[in-house]
């Protein structure tokens, strides 16, 4: 008798959820959310979506709000797919811890879901630009003595480059014709004696030959 009272219990009890109305199985609950929650990006964020289990109504909505509360992106039903929430924010989203709180309306009952998510962004930290030499610097020009007008000594120097020219060579005074008048002479008297010389041989050799 116990048993039967038991049995009908169970069957009454199944009978029960199985009228139930929809809503109450009904929710439009989170299956997916982009950045996840708990991630680290390292890229700035120009979108956040959620992903639901069910058709969202129209008044469903995606808020994004940094580590101050304030609100930053502000999303709703995605129209090119009615199970999923985006929100684009006017910037994309910088250093730093941002929530999302997400409200869900079913569209088959009307029943809410309401869930929270947390991510963090953390850009990489960009290399330092190198330093550009000013456009207007001018290269220290490279001189050596000529250009300078000083000596390899260093010592400032009274003439010009211009009249540093090597001085022309003093022509020889007019008076000066011994050297050219010797120069003359010498050979004339060489050849004087050379033909003395072989004048007196011809005559001694002839007055042998006459003895």
């Amino acid at each position: 008798m116990g048993s039967s009272r038991l049995r009908a219990a169970v069957l009454m009890g199944s009978f029960v959820v199985l009228a139930l109305p929809g809503s109450v199985l009904a929710h439009a609950e989170l299956q997916r959310a982009i950045p996840a929650d708990g991630e680290t990006v390292t890229d700035p964020v120009t979108v956040v979506t959620g992903s639901y289990s069910q058709d969202l109504a129209a008044n469903s909505k995606l808020l994004v709000k940094d580590a101050s509360g304030a609100t930053v992106a502000t999303g709703s039903v995605d129209p090119g797919n009615v199970r999923r929430m985006i929100a684009r924010p006017a910037s994309p989203l910088g250093n730093g811890a941002y929530e999302v709180q997400s409200t869900s309306v079913s569209a088959d009952d009307g029943d809410i879901e309401r869930v929270q998510w947390t991510f963090t962004v953390a850009l990489a930290a960009s290399a330092s630009p190198t330093a550009v030499a000013s456009p207007s610097a001018e290269p220290t020009p490279i001189c050596t003595d000529l250009c300078s007008g000083q000596p390899s000594g260093g010592e400032p120097s009274s003439a010009s480059p211009a009249s540093a020219s090597p001085a022309p060579s003093p022509s020889p005074a007019p008076g000066d014709s011994s050297s050219d008048s010797s120069n003359v002479v010498l050979p004339i008297i060489a050849a004087l004696a050379i033909v003395a010389i072989g004048a007196g041989y011809l005559l001694n050799r002839n007055r042998g030959r006459s003895s």
